[in-house]
């Protein structure tokens, strides 16, 4: 349940399913209703955020016709609410209404002995539901009677779900304009889990306190809660909660047009973030720094949104840098607009600069082919061109920002109405240094332009694997093999057994097996686009392991001048490689064999399909048995042939 919340805060929505999947088959085994429901609403909001509210309404359909078969009126209640919850994201209102009734006649079947903390969650479920679904009476209802069910509990049993049903009334009274009511419900609430010692719990309530000021247009009490809410956290010397403080402190300044104090917040909240290694928390305290020098010309929201593209760049996340380069380009967009007031033409250093980070990224968004993201990039463009005074028509017939930039630099689109570059002149009959002054050092005596290849000529050798020396960079992991096959399958299916026999075959980190057919050599062209579709369908998926598998293909001496099948194994060696530099983070293996490896011994071709990306030995053939990896080797290139001189005369032709 934990690991597909953290899945899908990360936006992987396909691992948030698996693990909200697994955890659902577990508890329900476990015949655990409250886990049970935990899990199944863990995998609806997994659903409904990929876009697929109908296969969440499928699964909680199942689970509630179990429910009802084993008379659980607890998990009849709380699959209910989840069914209210998606009729009201599929804008069915009505029926989202009725879900919510049924649910809480549900609870009202259950017996006195049954109504324990799982039942007061299902009250703090429905509470939360009516609030959101504007039914404020029947949600004040719902939360009052579940604060009553856990004060009877006995001890401390119920001492969160108290808390918990303190912090929903007063989110129900702050909805209902009753802020007197709401504050000191909040206040009890924090109360609680301060005795609780519960953070998070308190951050949460902290945060509806000064929305509740908000809402009641006291700004200063506002302000008032979110400083001593940080130093509450001060003082209890809790860096994780100062810093989540600091940056409450820094929305309240920025509600309440305090952009100074706003940015001081959020610039301290970030150097505490620095010191935890929080980057999503550098992340959000930066996107408050750019949110307060919205208006200002100090230049801090161009830092801090370019800090924030750096930050999730070097994380490897290609939705959020993206969604940070385009608040890049925007807050040059913002910087144009103020000085445009001061100036008729736009900057040019702020229009190339935002026209650069809304070319990237589009590019960003369209990896991930994301289309709002997409067209944010180009109104993002568009609007650098209209504030350059660029003809509507032209704005209007945009390609992509790419092109944009690239026309722009080009000087397509300069005039006297804007400071975008002009068409660059060049004089002719101009020597090089004149151009390039740094050409001059090439200028090292005389150059041999009729072989410039020498000296650095390499050729490729096969070099026995056990004259290497090369060990793996780290113990052997556990993978979960998918495996894949071009043509035949008479050697494949072994293999397949064989690897998923070996102690590696863990169902743990995913390692694609890529396998080439006996007969593949027959469809050169297909089994090298159906490689290439598969790595390019990798990167996509944010798989970072792969294996070719070769069968029946060995390395053959280059010099042997024999009539033979072509070999796949070069131009696959020749993809794979090109595939490292362009895509980094995926780790590519090779093994090969001929035929006589794989019948009489292939225990060790088996385990080079795990060495390979393991270690820096990443390619491996064997022949006869024999591992061999790839050497480059310094040759220098055969004299060219410079003339033929005949000796003698051919026959049928004439001497003169």
């Amino acid at each position: 349940r934990a690991l597909s919340s953290a899945h899908l805060q990360q936006g992987d929505a396909r691992a948030a399913v698996e693990a909200a999947d697994e955890a659902f088959v577990a508890f329900r085994d476990l015949k655990d209703t409250a886990g049970t429901a935990a899990a199944l609403r863990a995998l609806v909001e997994a659903r409904l955020y990929d876009g697929r509210p109908e296969l969440a309404a499928s699964v909680v359909a199942d689970a509630l016709q179990r429910f009802e078969t084993e008379q659980d009126a607890l998990g009849q209640g709380l699959a209910l609410v989840l069914q209210a919850e998606i009729k009201t994201a599929q804008e069915d209102y009505d029926a989202g209404a009725a879900k919510a009734v049924e649910a809480l006649a549900a609870y009202r079947r259950l017996e006195a002995k049954d109504r324990g903390a799982a039942a007061g969650g299902l009250l703090l479920r429905l509470a939360e539901f009516q609030t959101s679904a504007w039914k404020l009476p029947e949600a004040a209802e719902a939360a009052e009677e579940a604060l009553k069910l856990f004060r009877a509990l006995p001890a401390d049993a119920g001492r969160a779900g108290e808390g918990a049903s303190q912090h929903a009334l007063a989110l129900v009274w702050s909805a209902d304009q009753k802020y007197d009511a709401a504050l000191t419900a909040a206040d009890e609430a924090l109360a609680v889990f301060k005795a609780l010692g519960d953070k998070a719990a308190q951050s949460a309530v902290l945060r509806t306190n000064i929305n509740v000021h908000l809402s009641a247009k006291k700004p200063a009490e506002a302000r008032r809660a979110a400083s001593e809410a940080v130093e509450v956290f001060r003082a209890d010397k809790d860096a994780r909660g100062e810093a989540g403080a600091l940056l409450l402190a820094a929305e309240v300044s920025l509600q309440t047009l305090q952009s100074d104090a706003a940015g001081a917040a959020a610039t301290e909240a970030l150097e505490v973030y620095k010191g935890l290694g929080n980057r999503h928390g550098q992340a959000a305290a930066l996107a408050a720094i750019a949110a307060a020098d919205a208006d200002g010309d100090a230049g801090r929201a161009v830092w801090a949104s370019g800090e924030r593209a750096s930050l999730w760049r070097q994380a490897g996340d290609r939705y959020r840098e993206a969604d940070a380069l385009l608040a890049l380009a925007n807050a040059h967009i913002a910087r144009i607009a103020r000085k445009i007031a001061r100036c008729s033409l736009a900057p040019t250093d702020d229009s190339l600069a935002a026209l650069k980070a809304a070319k990237d990224a589009f590019a960003g968004f369209d990896a991930i082919s994301y289309q709002d993201g997409m067209e944010g990039a180009r109104r993002a463009a568009a609007q650098v061109l209209q504030y350059n005074n660029v003809a509507p028509e032209v704005v209007a017939s945009m390609p992509s920002p790419d092109e944009v930039l690239q026309a722009v630099m080009d000087g397509k689109y300069s005039s006297s109405k804007n400071a975008l570059p002009q068409v660059p002149s060049y004089t002719k009959a101009q020597k090089i240094e004149e151009i390039v002054p740094s050409a001059k050092q090439l200028e090292r005596g005389k150059f041999a332009w009729n072989n410039p290849l020498s000296g650095y000529s390499y050729t490729l050798i096969w070099q026995p694997a056990k004259d290497r020396q090369v060990r793996n960079r780290r113990p052997r992991g556990s993978y979960d093999i998918m495996t894949l096959n071009t043509g035949a399958k008479t050697s494949s299916l072994p293999a397949v057994l064989q690897a998923r026999s070996n102690d590696a075959s863990e169902r743990s980190d995913p390692l694609v097996v890529y396998m080439v057919s006996t007969d593949a050599k027959t469809n050169y062209a297909t089994t090298l686009m159906t490689a290439v579709q598969t790595i390019g369908a990798m990167i996509t998926a944010k798989l970072s392991r792969l294996t070719i598998v070769q069968f029946d293909e060995s390395h053959f001496d280059w010099t042997d001048t024999k009539v033979r099948q072509c070999n796949l194994y070069p131009a696959l060696l020749g993809l794979l490689r090109s595939a490292r530099i362009e895509a980094p983070n995926l780790t590519i293996g090779f093994v090969g064999g001929d035929m006589a490896s794989w019948i009489s011994n292939p225990a060790p071709m088996i385990e080079s399909i795990f060495d390979t990306v393991e270690s820096d030995e990443s390619e491996v053939i064997y022949k006869r048995g024999d591992a061999f990896a790839p050497l480059l080797v310094h040759k220098p290139l055969d004299e060219p042939v410079q003339f033929v001189k005949p000796k003698k005369k051919a026959w049928g032709a004439t001497v003169r």
